[in-house]
């Protein structure tokens, strides 16, 4: 596919349900976006949430990244995702997060031109639906098992409460409620988002013990490897990892050394969605749990990618965030099939949305305001 032009910019998302987070309030979510068109007409689209404290990208460093490859890819012929980043990869290390936005509209348009789904280019598909997880994290004021218990009944199966907030021991008294309001079919996990010190996570895992957590995620900030085989071997609570998984080389480390049970796999961290299918599958293969996330927050774009990957593994046993769903507006002309907690993987060409070009453009920030 020869690449005629590139669009990018920065667009400020409003999310609808504000979420906390290790402490943080987030209800903006500023997204680099990129729309790739070939020279016969197929166009894609690729997005990347910007999360310096998870990529080291800033919105004013993903732009400036996309810019500085842009006349790499302009005019040239590529045959698939390898071509593609390795071209990517000459001209810059590291900087994933914007290199997979680029990725994704690339695969998109790739796969319009294909006239195929774009999990046609990855593997043969495994399911066509999938259940999505939600995030319980003080949510408009609603106390945490009532949101849970009310998300239950419209369907929802999977759950992940956001400690690391508060105490320790207030983070498991909210998590050990929320278990005890759900049927035992429910599965509950916890995230800290880096948000604990050791000893604090430690007493958070032997009060949640016994409890049928399924996992805890990204519970600290870790100073060296030994922090992360004391959490493993405190609990039988299996231990994730997510800001912490930030390249193939660190996967690689985490399965080789057996220092945790599974972890978080994001487009973001990976550089595109063909690298993060190129992970969990090797996950999978060494027995280490799959969680596929989208960043806080991005749309239907960035989802619709996520659930083409869903599409083609073999097992995703920690669950998939699609954090569209926080979302103040709907940005795609066609959003997947969505109800009661369960998501419909998208079949149309390349990623299986149209997006709603005019109202994506007008989220667009002056570039003034960001360098």
């Amino acid at each position: 596919m020869k690449i005629k032009t590139v669009e990018s910019f920065i667009g400020r998302l409003k999310l609808g349900i504000p979420l906390k987070m290790a402490g943080s309030l987030i209800e903006t979510s500023d997204n680099l976006f990129i729309r790739i068109e070939s020279d016969d007409g197929f166009v894609g689209w690729g997005e990347a949430a910007s999360a310096p404290n998870m990529t080291g990208e800033t919105p004013a460093s993903m732009l400036g990244t996309a810019r500085h490859l842009i006349p790499r890819i302009i005019g040239k012929d590529f045959l698939d995702a390898e071509s593609f980043l390795n071209q990517l990869d000459k001209g810059i290390i590291s900087n994933n997060a914007a290199k997979s936005a680029i990725e994704m509209a690339f695969m998109d348009a790739l796969a319009r031109q294909k006239k195929v789904p774009l999990h046609e280019l990855l593997g043969k598909i495994q399911r066509f639906h999938i259940p999505a997880l939600w995030m319980i994290a003080g949510q408009g004021g609603i106390k945490d098992a009532d949101q849970a218990l009310e998300k239950y009944q419209e369907g929802w199966r999977c759950f992940k409460v956001k400690a690391g907030m508060e105490s320790p021991e207030a983070d498991a008294k909210r998590t050990i409620e929320v278990l005890n309001a759900l049927p035992k079919d429910a599965q509950v996990s916890a995230d800290a988002n880096r948000g604990y010190q050791l000893k604090d996570a430690l007493t958070y895992l032997q009060l949640v013990s016994n409890q049928g957590l399924a996992f805890f995620e990204q519970p600290i900030n870790p100073k060296n490897d030994d922090q992360w085989r004391s959490l493993s071997n405190a609990s039988e609570i299996p231990i994730g990892v997510d800001e912490s998984l930030s390249n193939i080389e660190k996967l690689e480390h985490f399965i080789a050394d057996k220092l945790v049970h599974g972890g978080s796999f994001k487009a973001i961290k990976l550089g595109g969605v063909s690298r993060v299918f190129q992970a969990c599958s090797s996950a999978h293969e060494a027995g280490f749990k799959i969680n596929l996330a989208c960043k806080v927050a991005e749309t239907n774009i960035a989802t619709s990618a996520l659930l083409q990957i869903a599409a083609v593994l073999p097992e995703i046993s920690w669950g998939i965030s699609l954090t569209n769903l926080y979302l103040q507006d709907e940005y795609t002309l066609n959003p997947p099939l969505f109800a009661g907690g369960v998501a419909t993987i998208p079949t149309g060409h390349g990623i299986g949305v149209e997006v709603n070009e005019e109202l994506l453009r007008s989220t667009k920030v002056d570039e003034a305001k960001l360098f």
